[in-house]
């Protein structure tokens, strides 16, 4: 679950760089980087959905849309070689992370 929260932190990172560049564009670099790293270091799929999940709600609760939609998980979907019926599977621990972005969100976590 720790995992997860890295992928918050990494997420706060591109709230505080979206002057730099568009804040979906830094969604889609950030969802490709926290795929790569569940896959090759981390714990795998539920770990990366779960930080997926966070992340949505997070970002629809900052009123960011496009940033929302970045953060679905496509590059898991380009990796089944886009069968929905695989990915079914794993949705769960994408409900588990919008759960834990609730509770973040609510915790205080939001701007004011």
């Amino acid at each position: 679950m720790l995992e997860v929260l890295g992928f918050v932190l990494l997420l706060f990172l591109a709230f505080r760089w979206q002057h730099r560049l568009p804040l979906w564009a830094l969604g889609v670099w950030l969802n490709l980087i926290w795929f790569v790293y569940e896959n090759e270091l981390g714990s795998g799929w539920l770990a990366y959905l779960r930080g997926l999940g966070a992340g949505v709600f997070l970002a629809a609760g900052y009123g960011q849309p496009g940033l929302a939609w970045t953060l679905l998980p496509w590059p898991l979907l380009l990796h089944l070689r886009l069968d929905v019926r695989e990915l079914l599977l794993y949705l769960p621990a994408l409900g588990e992370g919008m759960l834990l972005g609730a509770l973040l969100y609510l915790a205080g976590f939001r701007r004011r």
